[in-house]
């Protein structure tokens, strides 16, 4: 939905990518409640956005909102998702009771304006984050895919800068953050090469480090001094701009 030229999604959606909602919201709802019953007295908590992004079509739908509330007022269950996307008004007055995290996926100017065209900019999403903020949710941001380009270290700073200008004090006390590095596998690469042919996305084996998957095949990462220099340069952003965040992992 949001063109993201690195998306995982170009390969399990293939070369003609749709946009699916569900309507058989009271069923979903109840199947949860079965899991929360099943795992009780424990807590339950609940991704949204595994395979989509749905704050991208929620204006429309509304779903997503009617998840908010009905974990709002859940015993045992917790909801999260991540966004590239700034269309949350409709979700700002929302019954959420501190039950659903709302993350943004954020990233450098760079990598939004080459690689995510059909997603909302980062001062947008900025701002959206700021209204949530208002809003009283708790509050994360996932850095993804963290991509190395001529002049990375600025663009990641200039990130974290606009970040920490822009969000109030006290939505500082409850937040967290993940970072997550460049990857693809053939699979990918070959369907990305097809839909966008004059993508700036570097695609290079031999430039990165294979790495076996959970899922059963060879996806390449940047390699271990790569990792060990971006994991470095923004943790040490992240401990200037917003000590007091929850750092939940680098992968």
């Amino acid at each position: 939905m949001g063109h993201c030229h690195y998306c995982y999604l170009q390969t399990t959606m293939g070369s003609k990518p749709y946009i699916r909602t569900y309507v058989n919201v009271e069923e979903v709802f109840d199947q949860a409640e079965q899991y929360m019953r099943e795992r009780a007295p424990e807590m339950t908590r609940f991704e949204a956005s595994c395979t989509s992004d749905i704050v991208g079509i929620d204006h429309l739908t509304h779903t997503l909102k009617r998840a908010i509330e009905y974990f709002g007022e859940s015993d045992l269950g917790q909801l999260r998702f991540v966004t590239k996307f700034a269309h949350v008004d409709h979700l700002l007055d929302a019954k959420h009771n501190g039950k659903t995290r709302f993350r943004f996926s954020i990233n450098a100017d760079y990598v939004i304006k080459y690689f995510e065209p059909g997603t909302s900019k980062l001062d947008d999403r900025l701002e959206a984050a700021r209204k949530v903020a208002e809003a009283g949710y708790p509050l994360g941001f996932i850095v993804a895919p963290i991509y190395l380009h001529e002049g990375w270290r600025e663009g990641y700073k200039e990130m974290f800068e606009k970040l920490e200008a822009l969000l109030p004090q006290y939505a500082r006390n409850d937040l967290t953050f993940e970072f997550i590095q460049h990857r693809f596998t053939k699979p990918a690469k070959k369907t990305i090469e097809k839909n966008y042919p004059m993508t700036k996305l570097e695609l290079d084996e031999s430039k990165r480090k294979p790495k076996w998957g959970k899922y059963g095949i060879w996806k390449y990462v940047y390699t271990n001094e790569e990792q060990e220099d971006m994991k470095n340069t923004l943790g040490k952003y992240l401990v200037d701009y917003f000590p007091e965040a929850k750092f939940e992992y680098f992968t």
